[in-house]
């Protein structure tokens, strides 16, 4: 099959919890934006999940947000409900666990939002001892990815974690709940599928890591032997043919100009950079963790990450 990189809004919510949208809004508004397939994740609800059945084109991934005062987790796609109600952050690694022990994945929502008064639980306290066990993390939130200063803060987290040894997806989440006054619509997570999308390959692509999150610029890249994001590599010299495709903003965000300046490699080590062309080539140190991220200029706001992409890995 033939690998297409499909965009996505992982974290919406409806009239279900405490969004605007109807379900059949938020499916129709997700179309006219031309997402290929969303998360639906209501706040410590799954009851707009039966009024999804039927959609062909959009592709579903059922979810809940829970929301508590100690945070807020994704969850997506469990064979059976788990209660939320007794978390607390000392008890959050066992709630984790059931999770995964009913096949869903875990995803930490906006991690370093500001908290009450402005979003009661929306900074995330909870104390995680077995990161393994998290699946992925919201490096872009919101609707305006770049000027919020937290993606930032849960970029350096997410690059902390990487460097010891655990192996977590970013993700962007518009926490979408309505869409006034919702900014930058080519903004997503595109996720890479073999053929041609469903759910379930939604799911597998953010549990292998196969992401790259944007805020309308899409950079990919692979290896010759066409290794990419989430694979493991041998280290050594590599070479990494790139692409940059701006063809989603330009449908969503005519108006709106992007210019792709320059990429950086990052890794516990740091960052290299590299400008824009259609190949780079490096040593790779073993046992390492690279991603790639394509800055430049949005309109008139210079210096800005457009976009990221989920690591590779080096044996």
């Amino acid at each position: 099959m033939n690998k297409k990189w499909y965009p996505c809004e992982l974290h919406c919510h409806t009239l279900h919890s405490d969004g605007d949208f109807t379900v059949e809004e938020l499916i129709s508004t997700a179309k006219e934006r031309s997402l290929c397939g969303i998360c639906l994740t209501d706040h410590n609800t799954m009851s707009g999940h039966r009024e999804t059945e039927g959609e062909k084109e959009l592709k579903i991934l059922k979810g809940i947000e829970w929301t508590t005062y100690f945070g807020h987790m994704l969850v997506l796609d469990t064979k059976s409900y788990v209660d939320w109600r007794d978390a607390t952050p000392d008890n959050i690694d066992s709630k984790i666990s059931a999770v995964r022990e009913q096949g869903g994945l875990v995803g930490i929502a906006h991690p370093f939002q500001i908290g009450t008064p402005i979003c009661t639980g929306g900074h995330w306290d909870f104390k995680v001892q077995k990161w393994e066990n998290v699946n992925y993390m919201e490096i872009f939130a919101e609707g305006e990815p770049y000027l919020n200063d937290a993606n930032y803060k849960a970029r350096k987290k997410w690059h902390s974690l990487l460097s010891e040894g655990y192996r977590i997806t970013p993700t962007m989440g518009r926490d979408w709940h309505r869409s006034r006054n919702n900014l930058y619509p080519s903004a997503c997570t595109y996720l890479l599928i073999d053929g041609d999308i469903t759910a379930e390959k939604m799911k597998d692509a953010i549990k292998y890591g196969k992401t790259t999150v944007s805020n309308g610029a899409l950079l990919t890249f692979e290896t010759a032997r066409g290794e990419t994001s989430g694979d493991t590599v041998e280290g050594g010299e590599i070479t990494l043919k790139i692409s940059i495709d701006l063809s989603h903003h330009k449908e969503m965000e005519a108006e709106r100009q992007i210019t792709p300046e320059k990429i950086l490699l990052c890794s516990s080590k740091g960052e290299m950079e590299f400008p824009v062309g259609e190949s780079i080539s490096f040593t790779a140190r073993e046992k390492e963790w690279y991603s790639l991220e394509l800055w430049g200029s949005f309109d008139d706001k210079e210096n800005t990450l457009l976009c990221l992409s989920a690591p590779f890995y080096t044996k």
